[in-house]
């Protein structure tokens, strides 16, 4: 019994971990703008960047640093085959992303949850936390 009690209390507890993500699907739409933020970890966990190899390649800089606090248009959203929403976006002054790449894609409510992708406005920035 005491098993039981303990079983449903974790079950709970995970149940609440899971929900709390907040799903921002709604709050974004085509031609919205954001910033990208500092990554939740070394790296940027759910922002697509290119492995420094393949942006030498191209030609670009493999500065990872220099897209922070960058300002980006969204240009397409989609589900994923997962159910994850997908964004893709560009710069908003035009420029390209370490100079080779003009798009750049995301999973929209993990990167707005771990502070990767930002709303430009306190409000809006205030329910992501």
């Amino acid at each position: 019994m005491k098993r039981g009690k303990i079983l449903f209390v974790l079950f709970g507890l995970l149940a609440g971990i899971v929900s709390a993500q907040e799903k921002f699907d709604d709050m974004v739409t085509v031609g919205d703008t954001l910033y990208i933020g500092e990554p939740s970890q070394n790296t940027y966990e759910y922002i697509d960047i290119p492995r420094k190899n393949f942006i030498i390649k191209k030609g670009g800089i493999a500065n990872i640093s220099s897209i922070n606090n960058t300002t980006v248009t969204v240009t397409n959203i989609k589900k994923s085959k997962s159910g994850e929403t997908i964004v893709t976006f560009k710069k908003a002054d035009g420029n390209k992303f370490f100079k080779a790449y003009r798009k750049l894609s995301a999973n929209l409510n993990g990167a707005i949850n771990a502070g990767e992708l930002n709303f430009p406005n306190n409000e809006e920035n205030d329910l992501a936390k």
